[in-house]
């Protein structure tokens, strides 16, 4: 599962989910602005100070890096 933490007005939350998109990823987008459970959950990743945030299976990447997003989705 792929979960990414995001805010709507952020640039790198769009980057990355388009991203996403454009290599056939489904994932489930998370606003942290009005989703309070994400929001929470968010909250209990360690050393998280902002969005975006992407879990792919449990596999955190902090900010929008393609490398890491590529090298978890192989693992997937």
């Amino acid at each position: 599962m792929v979960k990414v933490y995001s805010l709507p007005d952020c640039p790198w939350c769009q980057k990355t989910k388009a991203y996403l998109k454009l290599k056939g990823v489904e994932f489930q987008d998370i606003n942290v602005e009005t989703d309070i459970e994400g929001r929470k959950e968010l909250h209990a990743i360690p050393n998280v100070e902002g969005v975006p945030v992407v879990n792919i299976n449990g596999n955190i990447i902090i900010g929008f890096d393609r490398e890491k997003i590529d090298e978890f989705l192989k693992g997937k």
